[in-house]
């Protein structure tokens, strides 16, 4: 697939994660449940075709940075599920801390793919 092809994919998946976050007063998801597989489908398929291209690639580093980060949200997110912590607790505060890095680290490896050629990843610099 097409580094531009993949990265189209997790801007989407960036987009629907945000639309499908929105929740009410009463803290209840406002969006249908479809819509929300739908956005864990494609953010689980940008995450794994990324992850491949990265590791083909010369940016193996990236590759584990956004595979780690990507895990690490989905367990913080099971726990918070399983445990129903307060709101403020340490569970809490770790999930909305890798929220955030997980975002940077997907907008980053959108960038690498939208600025390198065709078959190739652009390597950092050492």
């Amino acid at each position: 697939m097409k580094n531009k092809t993949i990265a189209t994919i997790g801007i989407i998946s960036c987009v629907l994660s945000i639309i499908t976050s929105v929740q009410d007063l009463e803290e209840n998801f406002i969006s249908p449940v479809i819509l929300t597989a739908i956005s864990g489908i494609i953010t689980i398929a940008f995450v794994i075709m990324a992850t491949v291209h990265l590791w083909r690639g010369k940016a193996k580093d990236i590759s584990i940075i956004l595979a780690s980060s990507a895990i690490l949200l989905f367990v913080l997110t099971i726990v918070q599920e399983v445990t129903s912590p307060a709101y403020g607790s340490v569970i809490i505060i770790l999930l909305n801390v890798a929220r955030v890095i997980y975002f940077f680290i997907s907008v980053w490896v959108i960038i690498i793919l939208y600025k390198s050629h065709v078959g190739e990843v652009l390597k950092l610099k050492s």
